[in-house]
Parts: C-alpha cells; sequence; structure tokens
C-alpha cells in the first residue's frame, strides 16, 4: 500500500517520510534486507524460517523453495554444498508421443515431484459447454502422450487464459477402451470455466461486496459521493475520479466502515481507476492489522460479447446497493482505451460500482453515462488486472 500525501507546504518533510517507508519494504525486513514476496504456482510461499530477501539488489531464495516446485536437491550441512537435480520433462516423452504434436500445436511440459504435466491451448469459439466435443478431441490426442497429467488451457481470440481442464491420462485412456463408461467427475476444473448462470435474486446477494464511498475536502465539508467493491479478498476498487482532491475517504460496506484516507495500493487518473485494501486499522507501513471485509467477488479479465446479459451494483444518488440488470449494447474505444458500453441503468453515485456478468463475476467498473439516455459505460477488469501487476 502507498501512503496518500497530500500536496501541502510541508513537501520535504513528506518526501524524507515517504523515502524511510519504501526503505522498510513493502512486505517487511529480515536483518535489514526486504522481503520479496515469492508464489508458486500462483500460491504464496510461506515459511517458519528464513524469507526471501533482496541483498545487495539480487533476490536470494531459501533452497526449500525448491521443493514446491518438485526439484530434487541434496546438501551437505558440513562441506556448506548443495547439489540441485533440474528436471528435465522431455525425457519423458518418446519418439510416439512427439508425433502427436503437429496436430496438437504447441504443447507445454511440465514436471513437479516426478509427476509429467502435457498442457495444450484451446482458442474459445463460442462457450465452453458448445466447444466441449472439440476439445475432449484434443484430450483423445494428449492422451497419446506418455504424460501423468494432460490438460486444456482455455483462451480467447487474443490469447487471455480463460481457464483450464486437466485430468489423468489414464482415467481418458480407460475411456477410450471401454473400461469406464463416465469419466466427467475426474476432471478437474480452474478460472472462469462451467460455472453455473445465477438468478436475478443470486445476483443481489452479492451485494453484500459492494459499498459506498464518501470523500470530503480539507475543512470536513462532503466532497463526492460514489461506489466500490471488493475483489482478492480485500481489495477496494472504485474511480479515480471519485476519490480525487479528497483529504478523508471512508467506505461504508456491509455495515463497517473503513478510513482509508491514508493508504492507496493504485491510483490511476488516465484509466479512472483507484484500488485500496480495505481493513479497520494499519499499521505504520500500510499493512492491514484490523477487521477485513468478509464478502469478495470473483472477476474475470474477459471482455464480454455483445447481447450478454449483466447487472450493476452502485448507490445511486446515494441509494446503497440498488441493482440494475441490462445488455452489453457495444464495446467502444476511445483514446486508447476499451468500454463496455450496456443498459444497466447507472446514476450519479455509481461511479466506481460493479458490473457483473450472468455468473457473477465482475467484468467492469462502472463508470460514466449519458443522463436521460441508456448510455453507460463500464472500465473492462483487465485494466484492474494490470494496475495489481504494476503494484505488485
Amino acid at each position: 500500500m502507498k501512503r496518500k500525501i497530500l500536496f501541502l507546504v510541508l513537501g520535504s518533510f513528506l518526501l524524507t517520510g515517504a523515502a524511510s517507508a519504501a526503505a522498510a519494504g513493502l512486505w517487511g525486513a529480515y536483518k535489514g534486507n526486504p522481503v520479496i514476496k515469492v508464489k508458486v504456482d500462483g500460491q504464496d510461499y510461506k515459511t517458519s524460517g528464513v524469507p526471501p530477501v533482496s541483498l545487495n539488489g539480487q533476490v536470494m531464495l531459501p533452497l526449500n523453495v525448491l521443493k514446491q516446485l518438485g526439484i530434487n536437491y541434496t546438501y551437505d550441512s558440513k562441506k556448506l554444498t548443495a547439489n540441485i537435480e533440474k528436471p528435465d520433462p522431455s525425457k519423458a516423452i518418446d519418439k510416439q508421443s512427439r508425433s502427436a504434436l503437429g496436430s496438437l500445436g504447441s504443447v507445454q511440459l511440465s514436471s513437479a515431484g516426478g509427476k509429467v504435466s502435457a498442457f495444450a491451448s484451446f482458442t474459445k469459439i463460442k462457450d465452453e459447454d458448445a466447444d466441449w466435443d472439440l476439445i475432449f478431441e484434443k484430450f483423445r490426442q494428449l492422451a497419446q502422450m506418455d504424460a501423468d497429467t494432460i490438460g486444456i488451457d482455455y483462451v480467447d481470440a487474443d490469447g487471455t487464459w480463460i481457464g483450464s481442464v486437466s485430468i489423468d491420462r489414464g482415467a481418458v485412456l480407460d475411456y477410450e477402451s471401454g473400461k469406464t463408461a463416465d469419466i466427467s467427475d475426474r476432471f478437474v476444473v480452474s478460472g472462469h470455466l462451467f460455472k453455473p448462470v445465477l438468478s436475478t435474486k443470486e445476483i443481489g446477494k452479492l451485494q453484500n461486496a459492494v459499498g459506498v464511498v464518501l470523500t470530503y475536502d480539507s475543512d470536513g465539508e462532503p466532497l463526492a459521493q460514489g461506489s466500490g467493491f471488493v475483489v482478492n479478498g480485500n481489495l477496494f476498487i472504485t474511480n479515480h475520479h471519485v476519490v480525487e482532491d479528497a483529504s478523508k475517504i471512508v467506505v461504508k460496506l456491509d455495515g463497517v466502515t473503513y478510513d482509508v484516507s491514508d493508504w492507496y495500493y493504485f491510483d490511476s487518473e488516465d484509466l479512472d481507476l483507484y484500488g485500496v485494501l480495505l481493513s479497520t486499522s494499519y499499521d505504520s507501513g500500510g499493512a492491514a492489522t484490523g477487521t477485513l471485509p468478509a464478502h469478495s467477488l470473483d472477476y474475470t479479465t474477459q471482455v464480454p460479447e455483445i447481447g450478454e446479459k449483466v447487472y450493476a451494483i452502485g448507490s445511486p444518488q446515494g441509494f446503497e446497493n440498488t441493482l440494475t440488470e441490462g445488455i452489453v449494447s457495444s464495446i467502444r474505444t476511445y483514446d486508447g482505451v476499451t468500454y463496455i458500453q450496456h443498459t444497466a441503468d447507472t446514476d450519479h453515485g455509481s461511479s466506481g460500482g460493479v458490473l457483473l456478468n450472468e455468473k457473477g463475476e465482475a467484468i467492469g467498473v462502472t463508470s460514466m453515462g449519458v443522463d436521460g439516455t441508456s448510455l453507460d459505460f463500464a472500465i473492462p477488469m483487465k485494466y484492474v488486472q494490470r494496475e495489481l501487476d504494476q503494484a505488485e
């Protein structure tokens, strides 16, 4: 989190304070060295011993990180030497398996814990249900390879990952040979695939992850009101223009009030996006020390198609958590930024609220509209993801 600094006469003092906070390290420190945040297969690496640190500008990782990657090593504590065995997945692929690569396209091979995985990609044609027969045909082709696990990465036309489906290769071979009649319960699904379509009533129950934003000027007078929503546990998203020039920022969400005046996670005037990690209290480095939101929304960076049904939840004219529905009426680009044009009604105070698809996933941040019309616009979540990637 970054400290929100107002441009006052105390410029030099504030710059000194900001430099000290940066030196302390975003994730803490170990023996004076900044701690590095490490993810293994998307999961945070945690250890009770020495953490990963930055030493003289270089990243230093504990050897036991290799265990989580399935890489074998030996360590001699007397001689203080370590021998690392680099895995070679290609050794597990025979000539017959390689002949299948031509019809499959690019296949990603990986090895962990002595197990080999083979993944191919499939570009979305309509949706995962309509495309399933073609997807399963790729599983048949992958089953010719000498891998333990086979899978498909489902991507859209521009290569954006939507989700993955994987299964033990043996299950597909048993199905093909007639030993097993049904393997539908053997597939492992991740990402945004095969989620059920929710009813309007079920969508309405997601409002406990949507809140109101109230801002005040330096005299404590009300400045603006908007909306926002929670993703990733406690990341609260709203519009930049909702909090612009504010001296105090208050978020009311699910019966809890959060004062987020001093810290923010990202702020983009160009994209009109603002993010802050919600907590009822923070330490001197901006880390959450208090109560966190109890509810959070899933989101997808995939831009919806024209005609898809959508829902907006926000606080138009101060009426908290108002639910409206509509369709995606167009996808437009202005000044290099893509916008979702939709007909789910929004109004003043809705800025920063959430636009949801039929699966209840956040697909956009409601940002603007034309009064008296059904012309409403939202910023796709792919731009939120871009800000998150840059902030990490």
